[in-house]
């Protein structure tokens, strides 16, 4: 297993299309039986970062598990994939086979840190 942030993911993949080896890092992402990529949509992508997410997306399609988190609806991913087709195209991928978890409330962060302050809210 593989946990990686979108960020972590992006800059990754950045780095094999400077030096010519995305294809290598993309496979070797995809030698991991399940890959977890976290806080999808937490920053903008450009176009170049949304065609290599797609492009990961697309090559893990039927081949591995992939987990994804976000904290936006399908409905908004265009807010960081400005190109509408990107962004249907990998949603397409990502929800053929997909079982989707929609989950809402305090984050287990804030209640632990409301538990350990006695019901307060952290001071920021």
């Amino acid at each position: 297993m593989r946990y990686l942030t979108a960020a972590d993911l992006v800059e990754t993949l950045y780095r094999g299309l400077a030096d010519n080896t995305v294809g290598k890092v993309i496979e070797a992402l995809l030698r991991n039986d399940v890959v977890l990529v976290d806080e999808i949509g937490f920053a903008p992508l450009d176009d170049t970062g949304a065609q290599l997410l797609f492009r990961f997306v697309a090559a893990a399609y039927e081949r591995r598990a992939l987990g994804i988190a976000s904290h936006h609806s399908f409905e908004d991913w265009g807010r960081f994939l400005t190109e509408h087709t990107t962004a249907v195209s990998m949603l397409d991928r990502l929800l053929h086979h997909a079982t989707t978890v929609l989950t809402n409330g305090q984050s287990y962060r804030m209640r632990q840190a409301l538990q350990r302050r006695g019901g307060e809210l952290p001071t920021m």
